[in-house]
């Protein structure tokens, strides 16, 4: 009896550290999460997650909340998922869960959450109507624009990067830096943004740099607009204010022909509310901004104010319930020919953040349009601005890539319809002109840009010479062609980014290597694509490879490169025992919603690797075809999954050990995306459980 007191006693003092330290970091957790900071609670539940703590459902409610507020729209809609399935979910956690799910792109599956999260939410209906019509329109208006190409630029090799505005001959964007320290991070985990200056040469980006030294601050700046003859720059900041937290504010500063200065605050700031996002009208006449101040329709309207001498301004007027709603509008843009162009979560859209239109007709902004796909995405996307000197070229940013936690920019291009060119004889030479305004003294920007004047060559005098007119080949236009390939590569056994993989895109038919990137801390790379290599029907063959993981080779077509680079750029770890390798990364086969005869042998065989190590955590990850209805290749991914887990039951696994976890048609391992042509055999391949190594039990 003593010898059991005893070992009980010894017992109970070993555990109690673990105790006492996973509570005090649940603590911690739910005292960040109650202060709004996501970023820092998700911290401390992450250290929990490692050690295996059980959790309440309340903690996971907050693990889900924090994903969705930290805009990882992927582990939200994961967590709510489970939640759901549970039964843990009601009330505005619901509502929570179905926009997470709008905003996945399940329309259906949202529209079914909405309706019945409507009657738990009474303050909540009327924004939930509109949502559901949202969400209906969604369905109906699933087609791409056929004049536009939409693709990431080379404008996100520090991770990060939106708000961009042209500048001279090239942009100007916030970014992160590449030597940002840990401890320079918001209340998200991202690194503070700074303004960079690239330059444009033949619509590539190149030889980026930090645009003002005078305009580096402790915390993010960006969102930035500029008047017309480049003598004045408005842009967006935090600062703090008293009694601690922070407040978004408009600045501006003028070039004294050197570089930025003399900064002032505009004086419609204000300590209680915020203004972000400036734009200048063409004429110079007014600055539009987004804001929450009083009187407005929603959470963030667009306002606009009258630019008066010195730096004065009128009073800001809303802009009214044609463009602002319930939600958020941001980054305005006014066009040259007097267009506005914003962002919205309100209007009628895709999800998240669309980018609309409006026209200033009659003395009022109206004639809203959603500008549709591929301008718009199911997650964020604003900041569209245009070319002053070629309105079919632009830029966005979005968070589309990825699990959504990152903006980037993304290149549009308008284009043109084909035209039959005349063959003139002997046209005569026309001189080069720089297409950019001459700038005076005071207002010369940084590298002004200079009209190179160039001589007309004397015309020649030769005979007359008959020569049969010959039809010109059309040009291609390679705008609509992705001029770069980048992603973020992560790892399938805890998601987590990998540093140091070596990437490889080669011709597909050839076997050239066209370029070679090598991913950083944060997992992401970029690589360059020749413009001989940017043609209708171009195949390329993918490489990942790094040590400790399974190399991995995806074949992809020119036009399908943004998705590989949206959700297929993972790699499997290698683990130390053998059998451990083997399992993970295993591909069980089903058909007609049963797993077939060679799939239920796979499985015995992993039930007798997780009976041998019981410390063992895998996930069982279903995935389905691309086609039919897109909720539904969910619900039969998860019911696969599932199906799985019950049969290794059968066999004495514990239900500890295993994560069903359906994925629908999200990760496709082959060409056979929504919408190509495949045969049935191609389609089936992609109906599959795959294996995951997900954790080791303490």
């Amino acid at each position: 009896m003593k010898l059991a007191l005893n070992s009980l006693l010894l017992f109970m003092l070993l555990i109690t550290p673990i105790n006492v330290s996973g509570q005090s970091s649940l603590r911690r957790a739910i005292s960040q999460f109650e202060r709004g900071e996501y970023y820092e609670a998700l911290q401390y539940y992450q250290t929990l997650m490692d050690s295996d703590f059980e959790f309440a459902v309340e903690d996971r409610i907050r693990i889900a909340h924090c994903y969705y507020e930290l805009n990882n729209i992927d582990d939200a809609f994961t967590a709510f998922m489970d939640l759901e399935a549970d039964g843990h979910l009601s009330g505005y956690d619901l509502f929570v869960y179905a926009s997470a799910t709008h905003r996945f792109g399940f329309y259906d599956g949202a529209i079914e959450l909405y309706q019945r999260a409507r009657p738990q939410n009474p303050g909540l209906q009327a924004q939930i109507d509109e949502l559901i019509s949202s969400c209906e329109w969604a369905l109906e208006n699933d087609d791409y624009l056929t004049n536009v190409r939409v693709n990431p630029s080379a404008i996100n090799t520090y991770g990060q990067s939106f708000g961009i505005q042209f500048y001279g001959n090239g942009v100007v964007y916030s970014s992160a830096s590449t030597t940002a320290s840990d401890r320079a991070k918001d209340k998200q985990g991202l690194s503070f943004l700074s303004l960079y200056y690239s330059d444009v040469v033949d619509y590539n980006i190149a030889n980026t740099r930090l645009f003002s030294r005078n305009l580096v601050f402790p915390y993010h700046v960006g969102a930035i607009a500029f008047t017309s003859d480049y003598s004045m720059m408005y842009y967006t900041r935090i600062v703090r204010i008293r009694g601690g937290g922070d407040r978004i504010k408009i600045f501006s500063v003028q070039y004294d022909g050197k570089d930025w200065v003399n900064e002032k605050e505009v004086p419609f700031n204000s300590e209680e509310f915020d203004n972000a996002y400036p734009t200048v009208s063409a004429d110079d006449k007014y600055l539009y901004f987004s804001s929450n101040r009083p009187g407005g329709y929603g959470k963030n309207d667009i306002w606009r104010v009258e630019r008066k001498p010195n730096r004065t301004y009128g009073t800001p007027s809303n802009l009214g319930p044609r463009v602002n709603t319930f939600g958020n509008e941001r980054y305005p843009f006014i066009s040259k020919d007097n267009i506005l162009y914003f962002a919205s979560d309100g209007h009628q859209g895709f999800g998240g953040l669309d980018l609309f239109r409006a026209e200033y007709q009659n003395g009022i902004w109206g004639n809203v349009q959603n500008m549709m796909q591929p301008f718009n995405s199911a997650r964020d996307d604003f900041g569209y601005v245009i070319n002053p000197t070629d309105p079919t070229m632009g830029f966005i940013s979005t968070n589309r890539q990825g699990d959504g936690s990152e903006d980037v920019i993304f290149y549009v291009q308008y284009l043109e319809e084909e035209e039959t060119i005349e063959p003139e004889p002997e046209p005569e030479p026309e001189p080069l002109v720089i297409p950019e305004p001459v700038v005076e003294e005071a207002t010369a920007r940084p590298e002004p840009i200079v009209e190179v004047p160039v001589e007309r060559p004397a015309p020649l005098v030769a005979e007359p010479v008959v020569i049969e007119p010959v039809a010109e080949e059309p040009k291609v236009d390679l705008a609509i062609f992705p001029s770069s390939f980048g992603g973020v590569v992560t790892s399938t056994f805890n998601g987590t980014v990998i540093n140091g993989a070596g990437v490889t895109l080669a011709d597909a038919f050839s076997g050239a290597v066209i370029g070679r990137a090598s991913s950083g801390s944060n997992g992401r790379f970029s690589i360059a694509i020749p413009d001989t290599y940017r043609k209708e029907g171009q195949e390329f063959e993918i490489s990942l490879v790094k040590e400790e993981f399974n190399s991995r080779k995806i074949s992809a077509n020119i036009m399908e490169l943004n998705e590989v680079a949206a959700g297929s750029l993972t790699m499997t770890p290698i683990f130390k025992q053998a059998e451990l390798n083997e399992l993970s990364g295993i591909s069980i086969p089903y058909r007609a919603e049963q797993i077939t005869a060679e799939g239920l042998a796979i499985l015995d065989r992993v039930a007798a690797y997780l009976l041998s190590n019981p410390n063992v955590v895998i996930k069982l990850n279903g995935h389905t075809e691309a086609r039919g209805d897109r909720l539904g290749n969910l619900d039969v991914s998860q019911r696969m999954a599932q199906k799985a887990e019950s049969y290794l039951l059968t066999k004495g696994v514990p239900s500890d050990n295993i994560i069903p976890r359906g994925y629908g048609e999200r990760y496709i391992m082959n060409k056979c995306r929504r919408g190509k042509l495949c045969n049935e055999e191609e389609h089936l391949a992609n109906r599959r459980i795959e294996v995951v190594v997900w954790r080791f039990l303490q």
